[in-house]
């Protein structure tokens, strides 16, 4: 049974049983959330030290870079094709991190 359908039962259960209110399970839970926040919070650490590197190495700011990235500026040094990825790694990052911290004062 993958992780998801585990969630999904779990999921079910609460839904069938309202009343059931665990405290220990909420409280796990809220941990869980946390500690996969954190996780994730450190790959967007890494990205974003990962693009300062290349900002000091080119000069470039990542906005301006992404602008002449996109419009076939830099050209397709393996460099550009990783900072241009690393741009998009950090842009799904963050919305893990939005999806995690909904609803929280995280």
């Amino acid at each position: 049974m993958t992780t998801l359908e585990k969630v999904k039962r779990l999921e079910k259960y609460i839904a069938a049983d309202v009343a059931a209110f665990d405290p220990v399970l909420d409280i796990t839970i809220e941990k869980l959330l946390k500690r996969e926040s954190a996780r994730v919070g450190d790959i967007q650490q890494r990205l974003m030290k990962q693009l300062e590197e290349f900002e000091d190495r080119y000069g470039l700011k990542t906005t301006e870079f992404r602008d002449r990235y996109d419009k076939g500026l830099m050209g397709d040094e393996v460099d550009f094709v990783e900072w241009s990825a690393t741009i998009d790694m950090l842009a799904n990052i963050q919305k893990s991190l939005d999806l995690l911290q909904e609803g929280s004062l995280a």
